[in-house]
């Protein structure tokens, strides 16, 4: 996925196009929502440096999304942070995803994983969002590792309700207006 600039790119230097494009390197997609509508389980999708105005939404299994660097391939939803339901990268129910090296600014939830199995954050950046990175109820044996969640109004990164068994670590978190980090009732057997 490339967006409509090839300055700082690493995995394209083509422009892209959902019209034109067929998701290779030398005809890629320009939103990852394109991408996303046409990978089936177990694609890795590449995100190439730019600023993507949109909602990531992942609805299959297996899935990854690369980016180049959190700092470089950055998903600014449409809408305020203050509007529940703005997302930046929001999956539910599904198992093995990869967020790596992607950052998130102004949603309401940065990366929202609702009742998600099995999957890892890494490398990513979630600042400036009303949470950074929420894992809701039910979501099980995560790796959440080597992130920034800072400047969020809320908290950094959020464990809620019935969260087991997930791995947090090497993360750094600062300037968010509650916590930091927070486990919320019966989220048990987390390693922090």
């Amino acid at each position: 996925v490339n967006n409509n600039s090839t300055t700082g790119d690493s995995f394209t230097f083509a422009t892209g196009s959902d019209t034109n494009g067929d998701g290779t390197v030398q005809k890629p997609y320009r939103t990852i929502s394109k991408a996303l509508a046409i990978a089936t389980t177990g694609d890795t999708i590449f995100i190439d440096a730019g600023l993507y105005a949109e909602t990531v939404v992942i609805e299959a299994n297996s899935m990854a999304l690369v980016g180049k660097d959190s700092n470089a391939t950055v998903i600014d939803p449409p809408g305020p942070s203050s509007t529940s339901g703005v997302h930046g990268i929001f999956a539910d129910t599904q198992v093995g995803l990869i967020i790596k090296n992607i950052g998130v600014t102004g949603a309401y939830e940065g990366i929202y994983f609702f009742d998600v199995d099995r999957s890892t954050i890494s490398g990513d950046s979630a600042c400036s969002n009303r949470d950074g990175i929420y894992l809701r109820q039910g979501s099980d044996t995560n790796t959440i590792s080597a992130n920034t969640a800072n400047s969020n109004s809320n908290d950094g990164i959020y464990l809620h309700f019935s969260s087991n068994n997930n791995t947090v670590s090497n993360n750094i978190t600062s300037s968010n207006s509650t916590d930091g980090i927070y486990l919320d009732q019966s989220s048990n057997n987390n390693t922090v």
